[in-house]
C-alpha cells in the first residue's frame, strides 16, 4: 500500500513537471524568457533544416517600395502600427494586437522612443522566419531597442501567434500583426538599420491633428519637420 502511494507521488510529480515545461500557445516573448530562440533563416523560401514543421512558408514579396527614411509609430490606445517615409511618401496604418492592461489600466507594452537593430545583416534582431517557440509561426521576428525589466531587449513586432490577429490588449508585451503585414513591414525595412520605433500611450495624431487609424491617410510632417508625438513619450531624442 505505502509502496503504491509513492509511486502515485511519483507519478504526479512528473506530470507536474511536464506541465510546467510545456510551452505556453498564448505566451509572448518577454513574458517567457525566450528571446534566445531564434532560428537564423536568410531565405524563407528554403525549408529549415532542423527538422521541425516549417509552416507557414512564404516568399519575399517583390512589389516592395524603396524606403529611403522609414519611421514606425505604435499606438497603444489606438491599436496601429503606422508605416510611413516623409522622404519617398510611403504611408500605411495597419491594426495591431499589443500588451495587455495591467492593474494600472494601461498597456504593459512599454512606450518610448526606440529603434529596430543596427545592423540589418544581424539575424538576432532581423529573424526572417521565427519557429522556436513554435507559436512564433514562421513570421519575421523584428526586434526592437526596448528593454524588459532585466534588461533584455525582448520585445519585437511579430506575427499574430494565433490563426487570426486579435486587435486589442492581448499579447504580454509585444506587437502582434497581421502574417502578411509583418512579412512586409520586415522586409521594408530590414535594409534600414536603426530605424526610429515610437511606442505611445495615445491614440496618434498626423500633422493635421486627425485620429490615425486603420483605413485613413495621415498627413505627414514635411521632412525635417519634428513630429508631435504623445504626452507619454514627449519629442524624440535623435
Amino acid at each position: 500500500m505505502r509502496l503504491q502511494a509513492v509511486l502515485s507521488l511519483a507519478v504526479l510529480a512528473t506530470f507536474a513537471i511536464g506541465c510546467a515545461d510545456a510551452p505556453d500557445p498564448s505566451s509572448d516573448d518577454p513574458e517567457q524568457g525566450s528571446y534566445e530562440g531564434v532560428d537564423e533563416d536568410v531565405d524563407p523560401t528554403i525549408p529549415l533544416d532542423d527538422g521541425k514543421s516549417d509552416v507557414p512558408r512564404y516568399q519575399i514579396p517583390t512589389d516592395l517600395p524603396q524606403l529611403q527614411a522609414p519611421e514606425i509609430i505604435v499606438s497603444l490606445d489606438g491599436l496601429t502600427v503606422h508605416v510611413f517615409d516623409r522622404a519617398t511618401g510611403f504611408n500605411r496604418v495597419y491594426p495591431a494586437g499589443v500588451g495587455v492592461k495591467g492593474s494600472s489600466g494601461r498597456s504593459i507594452t512599454p512606450t518610448g522612443h526606440f529603434q529596430t537593430g543596427p545592423d540589418g545583416t544581424d539575424s538576432w534582431w532581423y529573424a526572417p522566419r521565427r519557429t522556436n517557440p513554435e507559436y512564433f509561426g514562421g513570421f519575421p521576428f523584428l526586434r526592437l531597442t526596448a528593454r524588459n525589466s532585466e534588461g533584455a531587449n525582448t520585445y519585437a513586432l511579430h506575427g499574430p501567434i494565433t490563426q487570426t490577429l486579435t486587435r486589442g490588449y492581448v499579447s504580454h508585451g509585444c506587437v502582434r500583426m497581421r502574417g502578411d503585414d509583418i512579412i512586409r513591414i520586415f522586409w521594408m525595412v530590414k535594409t534600414h538599420g536603426s530605424t526610429p520605433v515610437t511606442i505611445q500611450k495615445e491614440v496618434e495624431k498626423d500633422a493635421a491633428g486627425h485620429k490615425v487609424d486603420v483605413g485613413t491617410t495621415p498627413a505627414l510632417y514635411p521632412v525635417g519637420t519634428p513630429i508631435t508625438f504623445g504626452a507619454s513619450v514627449g519629442a524624440r531624442p535623435f
